[in-house]
This record gives structure tokens, C-alpha cells and sequence, in this order.
């Protein structure tokens, strides 16, 4: 446990920006904001570089006691998987803010705009740091609230039905995910004869004694929080319309953060403390995520408003992120998790340039577009590359953790991993008609584009990428590059928190589920459960906490059914 309070700043720093931009003026709110969000992000680098990947459980923990004879404390921790998603978190912060200049300067509430942005980030980044159940619930809710009313107040003509349908989705996910946070405590006191506690710790190693008719339950009670924040069909339909009618800087951390607020929560949660019911309910998941894929995908070759293609291409990928996570092997989790992070990057870079196209052209229809790059180079040229980073080019970051979540799948079940594969014939058709649409071609002679372009010729202003928004895109596009080339920054950050979390998962079902004959033969870093007649004979034994290396329950090293192999 660190003396330095170093994960509370990272927290709360945001809320400095908070009191700042409703006491500021207008330009000056906005900076202050800025300012406060691109110091939480130095902070945040600070942790990624001090961060000892060699290391299990969280680090730099922080508890104190909050309400004890409930079991909550306010307790805060980081290991290899919210460290990325706290980074990236604190990244589309500095984005988001940094693109909503020109909506501060037009705005008629532009200080609160600004205050709720920033409430946003910290009730995410609060998600990715909590360590007992009651806090993370608290973050969870204080979501809901600013992207509710940045949504329903700064919104398109359809805000107030885009944000409706958005808070009743969230909150009946959120409802049931508390029914089961307050079960979750009761079960683990009543399997243990322990006191009643909220703690993540004690309720992993809980998890051995829960008994599998409570597990399935509780399982669907977070699935339910879970699935609709990450957009799993069929929980989806508030999505399109809120990322096609909030503010494209919003959109940048609901679409970008938001939605890996719930891959994150069945990666942390569903995974080591309901292990039996999440390997018994895998089927499910791994349909729902493959119809998820293909369907989306077949989506958004229909859409004509580009905004909506892109909520769609987003859901697509999400899929794959949970097929990933539910692969239940080391391959998968670990592309699940990068791919969490390289999402978050291009999805932000696409709807950024989607929404400046838009601004100016004056419309969001692909039929009245052709022919912009001529006239606008340096936009098309930074659209190019989000969008072949969004089909997982090689050499580009995408790829990694793209090609990881699909071995993971095709090792978890061979019919889903080539059904999930499929998805890269009508990804390739949907992107490029969107490039291609509106960027190619002839330059369209009649309707608002052309009379856009021709306005930007006749005027002082030109059309294409500016200054400040070259800056905006500029961290994006260079991470898109860098981590095309480097993943292994993130994955080796991730990879002793990922064999925990597999080594917690899959110990607690060794005795009820049997290992067969093709999860026997899977490769790379992989976990294997198997079960054995120790087990049988003795009976179960205390499991490590999550993110231990150390494969045996009892410390001594013995066979107790996981094997950890890595081939290099």
C-alpha cells in the first residue's frame, strides 16, 4: 500500500477542472479544464511507467474504511488491465476537451458543458480504479448522470429521445447489477461464515465455496449492467441514437471509454467471482457476441448517415471484444484488453473526422458526398489512416489485439471463431464505401456539399484540417502507428494480471467442468484445467488471490489441477 495518495489524484484531479470551469469565463473555463485533464493524463503516464508488470495483484492500493459494518471501504487499486483503461481514460479526456473548443465558443451553457465532461471522466475512471463492489457501484451510477444530461441537453434534434432511451437502458442494467452486488456479499458471507464484506479480495477467494445455482443468477444480474453499457446485442438500440445525436466530443468518451466500462466489468467481476456460472453460460455469451458481430456489421453497410455507420462498426467491434473475453484462454483475454484500448483510439480518430465532416459539409448523408480530397488532402489522408487501422491493417494497431481476440475464439470454439472472422469481408465493405464515398470520385456539383466547398474557395477559411484539430488527432494517429509496431508495451503489462485472472477463473471450475480433449491441445501461454484425483480426494483448497503467478492454492507448488505454460 503506497503512503502516496497517487491513484486519489488520478481520481479526483478532474474535479479541480470541474470547480474551475463553472467559476471561469467562457475561454478561460475551457482551458482550466484542459489544463486539469492533460495533468491527469501526465499522472496517468506516471503510473504506466512506474507500474511493475512483474508484479501480481494491485499496486499502489489504497483503503480506508467507509462504512465497515457493511463491508464497503473506499478502496482503490491498479493492475495490467485497468492500467490501460485508466490511460486511456485519461487520453480521450484530453480529446474530448481539447475538440469541444468550438462548442464552448458557441454554446449557451459552455461552463457546464465543460462540468460534465469532466464528471464523466472521473466517474469512469473511478470504474477502472475501484476495488470494492460498493465503490465501483457509485462510479458506475455517476456515470449515468453527465452523459444523460450532455446528451439530452447539447445534443441533435433527437436528444431528448436519444437520451430517454439512454438513461432507461443504463439504469434497469444498473438496477439489477446492485441487486446483485448486495447478493453477491450475502452468498460469500453465508458459503465462508465470514462477515459480510464488499471487498473484491475476500470475495474472489469467496468465490470457491459459492454454490453454482447462486452463481448463475448473480452472473445474470451483472450481465445485465454489463452487456448494455458494451452494447451486446440485443441490449444495443440505445446506441445508435446516442452516438448519432450526442456531441461528437461526447461521443468520443461514451464510444471511446463508456462502452469498455462493461467489457472491463465482465472481465474484473463476472470471470473470477462467478467462475462456474460464467463457464456454464459461455455458450450464450459466445452466441450473443458472434450474432452481435455479423449483425452489426450487416448494419452498417446499410446506413446512409455516416455517424450511425459508425455507432454500428463500433457495436461490430465490441462483439469481438466480449467473444474474446469469454474464450476463457490467454490468448483471448489479452487481445480482448488490447483491443479495448486500440477501439477506444480509433473509434475516437473516426467519429472526431466524421464530425468535422459533417460540421462543414453541412450533412451526415454518404449519397451527396464524392470527391473531397482534392479539394481537402490532409483530412482524407488522416481519415485514411483511422479507417484502415478500423480493419485491423498490419503494421497498425488494431491488428494485435484483433488477431489475438480471434485465436482466442477459434481455440475456444472453431464454428465461432470462423464466424467471427467472417466479419472482416463486410468490415472492408462498409469502411471503404465510407472512405471511398466521400472522399473519392468526383466532386459532387449540386446539394450542401458542393455548396460548402464552393463557400470554403470563396472564403478566407479553408476546408481542410486545421491547426487545432491536426493537434486534436495527432496523439491518436501517432499511437496508431506506435502500437501497430509495439504492442508488446501493453501486452506485457497485461500478461500477470491476465494468467491470474484465467488461473482464478478456471481453478474454481476444475472440478465441475471437465477439460476436453481440444482445450487439452491449445497453445501459446495458455491455462489448462484439468481434473485430478487430488482434488477429488482432498477436497477443495483456499485459492490465490487474483493476479498470483503462482499456480498452486497452497503456496507449496503442489499439482492441483492449473498448469500454466508459456512457449516461447
Amino acid at each position: 500500500m503506497s503512503s502516496f495518495p497517487a491513484l486519489t489524484i488520478v481520481l479526483f484531479l478532474p474535479l479541480l477542472g470541474v470547480a474551475g470551469a463553472l467559476a471561469l469565463p467562457r475561454q478561460w473555463a475551457w482551458g482550466w479544464a484542459l489544463l486539469c485533464a492533460l495533468a491527469d493524463l501526465a499522472l496517468a503516464i506516471a503510473l504506466f511507467v512506474a507500474f511493475d508488470a512483474g508484479l501480481s495483484g494491485f499496486q499502489f492500493h489504497e483503503a480506508q474504511p467507509w462504512i465497515p459494518g457493511f463491508g464497503i471501504t473506499y478502496a482503490l487499486g491498479l493492475d495490467g488491465v485497468s492500467l490501460m483503461l485508466v490511460g486511456l481514460n485519461a487520453l480521450l479526456t484530453v480529446v474530448a476537451v481539447a475538440a469541444s473548443f468550438g462548442l464552448v465558443r458557441t454554446s449557451e451553457r459552455p461552463r457546464q458543458y465543460l462540468a460534465l465532461l469532466l464528471l464523466l471522466a472521473t466517474g469512469m475512471q473511478g470504474v477502472f480504479l475501484a476495488t470494492n463492489l460498493f465503490l465501483f457501484y457509485v462510479f458506475w451510477e455517476l456515470m449515468l448522470v453527465p452523459a444523460y444530461l450532455l446528451v439530452g441537453i447539447y445534443g441533435g434534434p433527437r436528444r431528448t429521445y436519444a437520451a430517454i432511451k439512454f438513461v432507461i437502458y443504463t439504469a434497469a442494467g444498473s438496477l439489477l447489477m446492485l441487486v446483485g452486488v448486495i447478493a453477491t456479499g450475502a452468498v460469500a458471507s453465508a458459503s465462508t461464515g465470514r462477515p459480510y464484506s464488499l471487498d473484491l479480495g475476500e470475495l474472489v477467494a469467496a468465490a470457491a465455496k459459492m454454490p453454482v445455482s447462486a452463481q448463475v443468477p448473480l452472473f445474470l444480474a451483472f450481465f445485465a449492467a454489463f452487456a448494455v453499457k458494451s452494447g451486446l446485442f440485443p441490449l444495443h438500440s440505445w446506441a445508435p441514437d446516442t452516438y448519432s445525436e450526442a456531441p461528437v466530443p461526447v461521443v468520443v468518451l461514451i464510444a471511446g471509454v463508456m462502452a469498455k466500462t462493461g467489457t472491463y466489468g465482465f472481465l474484473r467481476f463476472t470471470l473470477p467471482l462467478f467462475p462456474q456460472g460464467a463457464h456454464l453460460l459461455q455458450p450464450l455469451m459466445i452466441v450473443l457476441s458472434v450474432v452481435g458481430i455479423l449483425y452489426f456489421a450487416l448494419m452498417a453497410l446499410v446506413q446512409t448517415d455516416f455517424l450511425r455507420l459508425l455507432a454500428y462498426v463500433s457495436l461490430s467491434h465490441m462483439g469481438v471484444i466480449v467473444l474474446a473475453v469469454f474464450a476463457f484462454n490467454a490468448q483471448g483475454l489479452e487481445g480482448a484488453v488490447l483491443q479495448m484500448v486500440n477501439h477506444g483510439i480509433v473509434i475516437a480518430a473516426l467519429f472526431l473526422i466524421a464530425g468535422w465532416i459533417a460540421a462543414r459539409a453541412g450533412t451526415r448523408d454518404l449519397t451527396r458526398f464524392g470527391g473531397l480530397a482534392a479539394r481537402w488532402p490532409w483530412l482524407a489522408t488522416v481519415f485514411l489512416i483511422a479507417a484502415l487501422s478500423a480493419l485491423g491493417l498490419p503494421g497498425l494497431n488494431s491488428f494485435a489485439g484483433e488477431f489475438l481476440a480471434f485465436l482466442g475464439a477459434f481455440r475456444a470454439n472453431l464454428v465461432a471463431g470462423i464466424l467471427a472472422t467472417a466479419v472482416v469481408i463486410p468490415a472492408a465493405w462498409y469502411m471503404l464505401r465510407f472512405f471511398q464515398n466521400t472522399t473519392e470520385g468526383s466532386l459532387v456539383t449540386a446539394g450542401p456539399v458542393a455548396a460548402a466547398v464552393a463557400k470554403r474557395r470563396a472564403g478566407a477559411a479553408s476546408g481542410d484540417l486545421r491547426v487545432g484539430e491536426a493537434l486534436v488527432l495527432l496523439p491518436l494517429i501517432l499511437l496508431i502507428f506506435y502500437l501497430g509496431v509495439q504492442p508488446a508495451i501493453l501486452t506485457t503489462r497485461m500478461e500477470t494480471t491476465v494468467t491470474g485472472i484465467l488461473t482464478a477463473a478456471n481453478a474454481r471450475t476444475a472440478a465441475a467442468i471437465p477439460l476436453t480433449r481440444g482445450e487439452a491441445n491449445r497453445g501459446t501461454t495458455e491455462v489448462f484445467t484439468m481434473r485430478t484425483q487430488r482434488t477429488q480426494r482432498d477436497g477443495p483448497h483456499p485459492q490465490p488471490p487474483v493476479g498470483d503467478p503462482n499456480p498452486s492454492p497452497t503456496g507449496r507448488g503442489e499439482p492441483v489441477g492449473v498448469v500454466v505454460m508459456t512457449l516461447r
